[in-house]
């Protein structure tokens, strides 16, 4: 609760004068990203994304496209989505409590969060995407309201520290995996020669078979991903929701640890040190672009040369992922830099202008995305069903339809209203009242 001398001023909704532009375009830029990145768990079987033998194509401009994809944007609209999201929590808290909103402050931006959480539950449940990430955003977003006010060394030092422990479990989790291969290798000989194998070695035969299925289903699992797509609502619902809700739980914690959390600390950073706000030299930006992309690039492509030469197989996407995080984070650099660079030099306006719109209605945008993805690649008697009708390549052509209408309607809607729908929606719950919408 505030105190009787809050105004209501003090913890209203950002004013458009008040926002930062770049922050808006680098946002409208990450959603349009994250959807490139999501398309193929939309139009192919969610194994896919990470094995093109599973579905969609591993030859010629399917496998161009997966190199591309892969070596110059996976993980990174992520990343920069984190950081922008760390740096919003600054930007809303520090406002307010300037303002002299005191603890209305940290209840307004809880409210927030439980908001967004509940969002993340319906869009993983109800809305059938697994790989949403709001659900898990919350729950970032309420560890971190703690560590906001720390020296900026604090927050850089603490997200490196914490991409270096990601990078060293990726190692172990290397180990772990050629260790798992050796003793399912060993038992399976064992059990062809005749022999009784011992419950380890049971064990050890289930748990690779586990490994391998989820880098290519069998013939079963295809089937009953594409019985999601083509029967009813309810059975999507209840068919995908076990793998929906491994993937937010179970596998919650690391990410957060790992994924999103390092990175929302070092946008809280460079949000302090005027990064963000492509307030910055020319230099400057030029020289993270630079340098992120010397690093990033080349180890993207050394990890991309294991996948292939290992066929895709479990044990080569293990053995490259013990780099990702360090070619990750220098591609995200790179990334920053070059759009920074692209905003401070203020060419192409209108499409700035456009993309500040989509970013000012990156909540809206990202569930309006999984809403036309629905449409088109579900059936339930009314949708499209085009799943798995695309090949891999081609679903890059639905990426950008879904882009240019995001283009359009964002600056339209916003030349009549102060906010998206959703974003409406969410401000009205956390501030316990009805917003005004029309301009």
């Amino acid at each position: 609760m505030g105190s009787d001398t809050t105004d209501a001023s003090d913890t209203a909704p950002v004013a458009q004068a008040a926002r930062v532009e770049s922050l808006d375009i680098l946002r409208g830029i990450a959603v349009f990203g994250i959807l490139m990145m999501n398309i193929t768990a939309f139009g192919l079987l969610f194994q896919a994304y990470d094995n093109p033998f599973v579905d969609g194509g591993a030859t010629g401009l399917n496998l161009l496209a997966y190199k591309i994809i892969n070596v110059g944007f996976e993980g990174t609209m992520r990343g920069i989505f984190s950081l922008l999201f760390g740096a919003g929590i600054v930007l809303l808290t520090e406002r307010m409590e300037q303002a002299g909103a005191g603890l209305m402050a940290a209840e307004i931006h809880f409210r927030r969060m439980l908001w967004m959480m509940l969002a993340g539950i319906i869009h993983w449940t109800l809305m059938l995407w697994i790989g949403e990430i709001l659900f898990a955003y919350s729950m970032c977003g309420m560890l971190l309201f703690a560590l906001r006010k720390l020296p900026v060394k604090a927050h850089l030092k603490i997200g490196g520290i914490l991409i270096l422990l990601a990078a060293m479990s990726s190692v172990a989790d290397h180990q772990s995996m050629i260790g798992a291969e050796a003793a399912a290798s060993s038992a399976q000989q064992a059990k062809t020669s005749g022999a009784k194998l011992t419950t380890d070695q049971d064990e050890a035969i289930e748990n690779w078979d586990d490994i391998l299925a989820h880098r290519m289903p069998d013939t079963e699992a295809i089937a009953e991903q594409r019985s999601w797509h083509s029967g009813s609502y309810g059975n999507a619902v209840s068919g995908q929701l076990p793998d929906s809700y491994r993937f937010q739980w179970i596998g919650a914690p690391p990410g957060l640890l790992f994924d999103m959390i390092p990175f929302m600390l070092i946008g809280m950073a460079l949000l302090k040190l005027g990064v963000l706000g492509a307030g910055l030299s020319a230099r400057t930006y030029l020289l993270m672009a630079v340098g992120g992309y010397a690093i990033g690039i080349p180890l993207g492509i050394y990890e991309m040369n294991i996948v292939l030469a290992g066929n895709f197989s479990a044990l080569a996407a293990s053995e490259a992922n013990q780099t990702y995080q360090i070619s990750r984070l220098a591609m995200v650099i790179g990334h920053l830099g070059l759009l920074l660079l692209f905003i401070r030099s203020g060419v192409l306006g209108l499409l700035q202008r456009a993309l500040g719109s989509v970013g000012q209605m990156a909540l809206t945008n990202y569930l309006m995305q999984t809403i036309i993805c629905t449409i088109l690649f579900y059936d339930f008697g009314f949708g499209l069903g085009l799943f798995g009708q695309f090949e891999r390549y081609q679903l890059y052509g639905v990426v950008g339809a879904i882009w240019l209408v995001e283009l359009v309607w964002s600056p339209l809607w916003l030349s009549r209203f102060r906010f998206g729908p959703f974003e409406w929606l969410w401000r009205s719950l956390t501030y316990w009242k009805h917003q005004p919408m029309r301009i």
